[in-house]
């Protein structure tokens, strides 16, 4: 897994907590889990791998976001939550000379 976008939320508006979306390869999406593999780590390799835009997919930690299709995605489902808003960094960008 691969941090993409971090940002800080505020609990009570006050303590703030890190909030961090990752990407990871579609092949490893939950819905392709064999039978207890949430607790094993196996696939089910007779499962499709879920089509994406990328080939990844995108979660949200601490919180459960489920999967989804883009970083987009994942930032309007936090916006969507009861205990939002989260500030989001600015990505860094370098400088080549």
């Amino acid at each position: 897994m691969k941090v993409v976008a971090v940002g800080t939320w505020y609990y009570d508006g006050l303590i703030p907590h890190r909030v961090e979306i990752y990407s990871f390869p579609a092949r490893f999406s939950a819905s392709r889990f064999a039978e207890d593999g949430e607790n094993t780590g196996e696939y089910d390799e007779s499962q499709p791998v879920p089509d994406t835009l990328d080939g990844y997919l995108y979660a949200c930690s601490p919180f459960f976001s489920g999967e989804h299709l883009s970083i987009e995605a994942v930032k309007a489902w936090a916006a969507a939550q009861p205990w939002a808003p989260v500030a989001w960094d600015e990505p860094e960008t370098s400088n080549s000379n």
